[in-house]
């Protein structure tokens, strides 16, 4: 072995330098100043628990922001001064326009999302770079702090002449998975993911794994959606009109033929999927490098939007009518470890990433996931062999009666 194997390189410039960074939810306690005498925010980390005190970091780049980035100072807000005057509106277009005008402002029992950050070796206190308000009170809106989510590719339908973009994320519950060795139990696993777990109000989902020990298949099917079209309307299948839709599919009529096999382990995982919420599309659209890079952090490759993974992260959620919408998700880590659907972990699947960091690859015998359309039935009679199938970004307004379609 080399001698300077284990000399750790240091390269002026490079943010090498920094130590490895993260993000997390903090539930606000109140403001205050630290040891040395910066602005300062105490609170609770909500994916762990632990009590923290956050300091912002100077911004010492030679690129000028686009904006005024929001400093500890412009957070502070006494306990009740929002929530008090958002109880006295007479209308939630009146509390929306008054919370705009509040930019950073969040009261105590708020949530205020901690970006780039890492723990001060010297004080214990925690170092960020950025700072963003979630919920400026604690009703506001949901923020779920610890999540394995995947936003998926950016679609786009057309209308009116124009290609109109879309974007989802899908949350995975992995814990709670269930293994089946039967029809039966295959139907209530089923039963219960389609039903909706989790918290999340979306439009649920199972995925469904196949492994022998050596080589894992996935299959993601959402709650299948129909329009109506006299009305125009959407309605949604029951969870039982679901199970029949899935083991009615191709992909499904093979799975219930191999479950049972004593070679296979095969589990269903619940999960939801959400929509960006129309302010939040918005400003993604109106930015440089526009929709697509609402889901930057998720790619396999940084330069291959249209195949993303599963990262552990945080999702702020808002109420709409009929559910769900989330506003902005990022990964705990600013290294995060991604997941292809066949590599999630569960209690009974020891799975491993597929690509980690920066998108770095990890050695893979089959492609990674391609995303299947759900307009149309067009590959349901083709051969089906067990594969990866996925149903990737389906939009709010045009979701379909979904057959899942193989792709090889």
């Amino acid at each position: 072995m080399s001698k300077l194997s284990a000399i750790q390189e240091r390269i002026g410039g490079s943010k090498g330098d920094l130590p490895a960074t993260e993000n997390f939810a903090l539930q606000v306690a109140g403001y205050t100043k630290d040891s040395k005498d910066r602005d300062a925010i105490i609170g609770t980390r909500l994916d762990t628990g632990e009590e923290v005190t956050v300091v912002l970091r100077p911004y010492k780049s030679e690129k000028p922001l686009k904006a005024p980035r929001a400093e500890v100072k412009d957070f502070i807000a006494k306990e009740g001064e929002i929530s008090t005057l958002m109880s006295a509106l007479p209308s939630d277009e009146m509390r929306k326009s008054v919370l705009k005008g509040m930019k950073a402002k969040t009261e105590p029992g708020g949530t205020i999302i901690v970006q780039r950050a890492f723990t001060e070796s010297d004080t214990g206190v925690v170092n960020a770079g950025w700072l963003q308000s979630a919920a400026k009170y604690a009703e506001h809106c949901k923020v779920v702090s610890d999540v394995l989510l995947r936003i998926d590719p950016v679609g786009y339908v057309e209308r009116d002449g124009r290609q109109i973009g879309y974007a989802n994320a899908t949350a995975l519950m992995p814990s709670a998975a269930k293994q089946v060795t039967s029809a039966e139990q295959l139907k209530t696993a089923l039963q219960d993911a389609f039903a909706g777990v989790g918290g999340i109000q979306g439009r649920p989902l199972a995925l469904v794994r196949l492994s022998d020990g050596e080589v894992s298949k996935a299959v993601e099917f959402a709650l299948p959606v129909k329009k109506n079209k006299e009305t125009g309307e959407y309605k949604h299948a029951t969870a039982a009109e679901a199970v029949e839709a899935f083991l009615a599919s191709q992909s499904g009529k093979q799975v219930a033929q191999l479950v049972g096999d004593p070679d296979l382990s095969i589990e269903v995982v619940p999960g939801q999927r959400v929509s960006l919420g129309t302010q939040a599309k918005a400003s993604f659209e109106k930015s440089a490098t526009g929709l697509e890079q609402v889901n930057r952090a998720y790619r396999f490759k940084k330069a291959e939007q249209d195949q993303t993974g599963f990262a552990q992260s945080y999702m702020v959620l808002h109420a709409v009518e009929g559910g769900q919408i989330f506003s902005s998700a990022e990964p705990l880590s600013n290294k995060p470890s991604l997941f292809h659907p066949r590599d999630v972990p569960t209690p009974f699947f020891n799975g491993k990433p597929t690509a980690i960091a920066e998108n770095k690859e990890i050695a893979h015998t089959d492609a990674a996931v391609v995303p299947a359309s759900v307009a149309d039935d067009a590959d349901d009679d083709e051969p089906f062999e067990i594969d990866d199938v996925v149903q990737n970004a389906i939009p709010a307004e045009a979701m379909a009666s979904s057959a899942p379609r193989m792709r090889m």
